[in-house]
């Protein structure tokens, strides 16, 4: 199917405003900060993501993360964002669309996080409004 790259540098101020802002506890490995295990969720924000029609409102399904080891500040993280399936269903609000993405971030060739993430689209008409799916 579908999928963006990026690179994403994990800096200790933006692990530690992360943690602040869902009140984590702030941990550290080797003298380094270990970002908190639902950050990859925000990665979402570096990606211009072609398939999902920016300003139309989905709905969050579910999540789940596997991590391989900890995300640390001072890692580059190379990341690819998934559309790996997209299921379609009747509603009692009208059609459906799950779509399920797949992140996996990895450093210096390691995996290091992969996370799935279901979002769902309400409504009929948004398969017009789809671009590259």
């Amino acid at each position: 199917m579908n999928s963006v790259r990026h690179q994403i540098l994990m800096t200790a101020e933006w692990i530690s405003d992360y943690a602040q802002s869902i009140e984590a506890p702030v941990q550290t490995t080797n003298g380094n900060l270990i970002a908190p295990s639902t950050m990859p969720i925000i990665f979402w924000q570096a990606f211009e993501i072609p398939w999902l029609s920016k300003g139309e409102p989905l709905l969050h399904g579910t999540q789940k993360f596997s991590y391989q080891a900890p995300i640390t500040a001072g890692m580059t993280l190379d990341c690819e964002l998934a559309l790996t399936s997209k299921v379609q269903k009747d509603g009692r609000q009208g059609k459906l669309t799950f779509y399920t993405h797949t992140l996996v971030c990895k450093c210096e060739g390691e995996l290091i996080v992969t996370a799935e993430t279901v979002l769902i689209r309400v409504g009929d008409d948004h398969d017009e409004k789809m671009h590259n799916c």
